[in-house]
């Protein structure tokens, strides 16, 4: 086995150009003005123990599943992998170019800048495939605290981050890999620079700490936390997404690349490492599948009544984001967030079957063993209370990987639609799917972990 196993890393720089619109704020006014530091895509293969495996992360926000898809596809013609042996994540900053996510879900092209930008990704991971020579790996977790959950006051976070290290041959390090759930969110609304966001300089810190490797940071169980710098998501406090300067991003950033490169730095690393790849997929249905028209028409009539609009007009989606703004001034806090809360619940399950393609989806759960560490990859952010089942299923080295291989919206856990006040919270208002989706993909997940174990 130590003859066999294999490693190959690759960076790529994406270099959109200024002037492009950007993705992930409502209230962001303005296109791309500068370039605060690189975007880039990072791409680590794997083989070991006859299992083979390529993950790769893209600095944007978010892409469509069919996206994904394409890009798989296209590594594994020039690869010869296949889909299941391939993720294709998204880091989730909210200061790089747009995607053409939400044309694509309508059918149509992405627009002209986004091709480019996804040539470099396949070129990521087709030159890590090619890279590959012989390799040692290892594994650890590293205590983190930059995150807030922003849904409940003092609610669950996620605590560490596992880590991975890949040396070459010699001992030396090639490449360190961490999953944690926090949104790369620290530069908000009104920041028009291009920017990987604290994992950008969280990349920094870890690859001066240990010269020659290349960080690859994979989003976990983030859905619900926020770096410590926001509050609560209220829904009645406009343009919350203000966000800190550059320089208390890259403070952040480092903190965690601190934390991580010291982890890495202690880990001892073997050749004979095993990888294993696999995955299914769940048939999930948006809410109100059952009688989608008559759901429609119920929540259309509550959120009308909320906005103290006639009952026969029929708003469009920007038209429902306008009203709800005017027919709110002014009134109390509390006031607001409930009625702005039966307009958002509306406008999620209107547009759910755009996410969805139809009144259900068949949702991919990826699995990839890493030695001793579990990911499961999903296609949804993924709150942290969901996370936490996936690893007291497998151990402190099991993770979910959020945004992985497309985005779906949210995932929160069943017990969270439950909550008090619960139509008030934006994870449970932007989640496709009813509130059974999360435990039925990661009981997909654990159907796959016993397959590969």
């Amino acid at each position: 086995m130590a003859s066999t196993a294999r490693a190959g890393v690759s960076r790529v720089e994406l270099r959109p150009d200024l002037g492009l619109p950007m993705m992930g704020y409502g209230a962001r006014r303005g296109t791309a003005a500068g370039r605060h530091d690189p975007l880039t895509a990072r791409a680590l293969y794997l083989e070991g123990g006859g299992g083979r495996l390529l993950l790769v992360e893209i600095d944007v926000c978010l892409i469509a599943v069919a996206q994904a898809a394409d890009l798989r596809r296209r590594i594994g013609e020039r690869t010869g992998l296949e889909a299941r042996e391939v993720l294709v994540g998204c880091i989730h900053t909210h200061s790089a170019p747009d995607t053409g996510l939400l044309p694509v879900l309508l059918g149509g092209e992405a627009p002209a800048h986004v091709p480019p930008l996804f040539d470099a990704v396949v070129e990521a991971a087709v030159s890590a495939f090619e890279s590959a020579a012989p390799a040692r790996l290892g594994s650890g977790t590293a205590a983190l605290a930059i995150g807030r959950n922003r849904r409940l006051a003092g609610g669950p976070l996620d605590p560490h981050a596992v880590v991975l290290r890949v040396d070459r041959d010699d001992g030396s390090p090639w490449a360190v890999v961490y999953v944690h759930g926090c949104h790369p969110t620290a530069l908000g609304h009104d920041n028009l620079h291009y920017s990987a966001d604290w994992p950008g300089a969280a990349a920094g810190e870890i690859e001066r700490a240990l010269p020659g490797a290349v960080a690859l940071f994979v989003l976990g169980a983030h859905a619900d936390v926020d770096p410590r710098t926001r509050g609560l998501l209220d829904l009645a406090i406009p343009d919350q997404s203000v966000g800190v300067k550059a320089s208390e991003m890259e403070a952040l950033g480092r903190e965690v690349g601190r934390a991580v490169a010291a982890c890495a730095a202690s880990i001892g690393t073997a050749a004979g490492f095993e990888v294993r790849a696999a995955s299914t997929s769940v048939s999930l249905p948006v809410h109100g599948a059952d009688d989608h028209d008559a759901h429609l028409a119920a929540l259309k009539r509550r959120a009308l009544e909320a906005l103290d609009l006639p009952d026969d007009l029929d708003p469009s989606l920007a038209d429902w984001y306008r009203l709800e703004a005017e027919r709110t001034r002014g009134l109390p806090a509390a006031e607001v967030r409930e009625r702005l809360s039966r307009v958002r619940l509306l406008l999620r399950d209107r547009t759910a079957r755009r996410f969805a393609q139809g009144l259900e989806a068949d949702v991919e759960a990826q699995v990839l063993r890493i030695g001793p560490v579990w990911l499961l990859g999903l296609p949804l952010e993924v709150t942290v209370d969901v996370g936490r089942r996936w690893r007291d299923a497998t151990g402190d080295l099991g993770s979910v990987v959020s945004i992985a291989n497309g985005w779906l919206r949210y995932l929160p856990h069943a017990s969270h639609f439950r909550e008090p006040e619960a139509n008030l919270h934006y994870e449970v208002l932007n989640a496709t799917f009813v509130p059974e989706a999360a435990d039925a993909l990661v009981a997909a997940g654990l159907g796959l972990r016993a397959e590969l174990a």
